[in-house]
């Protein structure tokens, strides 16, 4: 249904959840539910690939389930016909590798940039006005390599696109008592202070004045700590659920927060004291001066995003300046990866693109449209490009028949039709989405041959790499190989 980017979306609805509008496969699949226990085992089993191929690329998670769902469907057929199950398991591994060395053998890096907006919009489809998209493009050159992108309402009838100065934790709130918003289930805080305790919290009195100081200014706290007394924690998270002081805590790790010094420019960029001593000192003392102050924090799960004002570019550029230097000097590679990793830190940005006002479901389906199509886009400038709309699983279709009358044996060899009917699947369904004929277009196709492909919105034959469509070669290869290797351990299990 909701395969490719002319495919519709779906919209789940119970009596204990809110109405939510799903806009690919790995949000279709995670509300599937069966009263079945081998169906019910099946839908988990699909819902873990095609989360895996979506944090690996960004990409490919309803092609994964449609796929995979060939794979067990044809494999069954096989198994109760009476072939042995442990040849066409070994038989689809074999495959599996040979279609991953295909996909690095004809994908081909990005070289311009029409590349990169056509890659967009196969992404994105008609699922976006062209504004927005246009907005997209520019805000890529802005987010660089390790840029981070955010998608929010704005309070005026036009899309905008903003840029922050901000910094990422790999670290989200400590208890979820801390979330105040109930929408996202998230912690967001405006303008809140920045507490770095290095030292351990095993007393009240330590904190006493920074909480009196927030409780008087009405503001926010968010402490960020590697050791807190549970005392001291369960008195703090319930002075929170009683709206006493609003506050949130991020507890790290030490040794991975302070070696990759991510917590020096978090307090360089919030203008908070940062103590480097490396002994420990019990029951220090916090004061107020040793806060520090950000734009915007929000705080998930797995991650904090702090968001910081405008002024601290030029306090970061100080910083710049000196790792640079101290990456001239740095002899291992092991400390020049670190120094390149927090000068990137300290001079990425975050974009912001602001959607025009609409209603809550619109917003939340081109947010997840967004955000899919920027990891597709880092993934393509990894590992390249190849043509799009399908049509490349009918190219490794051909060659696979080729490959596999040489390289697989006895009833290894039935692998390949199981496999050959699954690669037809993607543009099968694709043309289905549009009323059309798959094989009247696949006949045109091998007229012209490889790398053209058939434009579903413009009705052409164009050549993939100059003005036709394309996908992320990364999440081809994720699909190829999580959905052949899970079919191949499915096959072989009781």
């Amino acid at each position: 249904i909701i395969l490719g980017p002319t495919g519709k979306n779906g919209i789940f609805d119970n009596s204990k959840k809110d109405i939510k509008i799903l806009t690919d496969g790995s949000f279709l699949i995670k509300y599937l539910a069966s009263a079945i226990p081998s169906e019910s085992f099946i839908l988990k089993i699909f819902k873990e690939v095609s989360k895996k191929t979506s944090l690996l690329s960004g990409d490919g998670t309803s092609t994964t389930i449609l796929i995979s769902c060939s794979l067990l469907k044809d494999s069954i057929r096989y198994l109760i016909a009476g072939y042995d199950s442990f040849f066409i398991s070994n038989g689809l591994k074999k495959i599996a590798f040979f279609l991953v060395e295909q996909v690095r053998f004809f994908s081909k890096p990005i070289s311009n940039i029409d590349q990169l907006i056509r890659l967009l919009k196969t992404q994105l489809g008609k699922k976006l006005n062209d504004n927005l998209i246009d907005l997209l493009v520019n805000s890529l050159f802005k987010l660089g390599r390790d840029g981070l992108l955010l998608v929010e309402e704005n309070f005026i009838p036009k899309n905008e696109i903003e840029t922050i100065q901000g910094i990422e934790l790999d670290k989200g709130y400590a208890s979820s008592y801390f979330v105040n918003d109930l929408k996202t289930f998230e912690v967001i805080y405006e303008i809140p202070y920045i507490l770095i305790a290095k030292d351990e919290i095993n007393d009240l009195n330590q904190i006493k004045d920074i909480i009196e100081y927030i409780k008087s200014k009405n503001s926010s706290l968010i402490i960020i700590a590697e050791n807190i007394d549970k005392k001291i924690f369960s008195t703090l998270v319930l002075n929170t659920i009683q709206k006493k002081i609003k506050l949130a805590i991020i507890k790290y790790n030490s040794i991975k927060f302070l070696k990759n010094g991510i917590l020096e420019d978090l307090s360089i960029l919030s203008h908070c004291n940062f103590f480097e001593s490396n002994i420990p000192l019990k029951n220090r003392i916090y004061s107020v001066k040793d806060l520090g102050q950000v734009e915007k924090a929000i705080i998930k799960k797995e991650k904090s995003i702090f968001i910081i004002s405008k002024f601290s570019k030029l306090i970061a550029k100080r910083k710049i300046n000196e790792l640079n230097r101290e990456l001239i000097s740095s002899e291992t590679e092991h400390e020049k990866i670190i120094f390149k990793t927090r000068i990137a830190r300290l001079a990425g940005n975050i974009t912001k693109i602001k959607i025009a006002f609409s209603n809550k479901y619109q917003i939340e389906e081109d947010r997840q449209k967004i955000e899919k199509s920027i990891l597709t886009i880092r993934s393509s400038l990894e590992e390249g490009i190849l043509p799009g709309g399908g049509i490349f699983y009918y190219f490794l279709n051909q060659e696979l028949k080729n490959w596999s009358y040489l390289n697989l044996f006895g009833d290894e060899i039935f692998s390949t039709q199981i496999v050959s009917n699954s690669l037809l699947k993607p543009i099968e369904e694709l043309c289905n989405n549009n009323n059309k004929k798959a094989f009247l277009i696949l006949n045109e196709i091998n007229k012209f041959g490889y790398p053209y492909n058939y434009n579903l919105f413009d009705n052409k034959y164009s050549n993939s790499f100059e003005n036709g469509i394309l996908d992320s070669a990364k999440a081809i290869r994720a699909i190829l190989w999580n959905s052949l290797t899970i079919i191949a351990l499915l096959i072989t299990s009781e």
